[in-house]
């Protein structure tokens, strides 16, 4: 490639990459109120397959979803239901409302 080639390359890639930034930025701003919680959620579960011993597949077997949803789950982004809040407490034996909004 010619240096203005480049350029023109770097200068496009820079620019998505800063409006992918800006675009998650928004969201997170936008969604914040149940964010919180999502990442409190995803603490307990993490904390909980750490004292259980038990993988992120072993739980999504358990729950009856995908792994990448339980990966998805525990970066804390995740929007979840009633029902898939009760079928994880169910899988791991423990409360996890109760200490999120505790």
């Amino acid at each position: 490639k010619t240096a203005a080639e480049q350029i023109a390359f770097l200068e496009e890639h820079s620019s998505s990459e800063s409006s992918k930034w800006r675009e998650k930025a928004e969201w997170r701003r936008a969604n914040r109120d149940w964010l919180r919680y999502s990442r409190k959620i995803a603490i307990v579960v993490a904390l909980s397959l750490e004292e259980l011993n038990m993988s992120q597949k072993q739980l999504a077997e358990i729950v009856g979803c995908s792994p990448q949803y339980v990966s998805k789950l525990l970066k804390g982004e995740e929007n979840l239901t009633l029902e898939t809040l009760c079928k994880l407490e169910r899988a791991l034996n423990r409360p996890i409302m109760q200490k999120v909004f505790a």
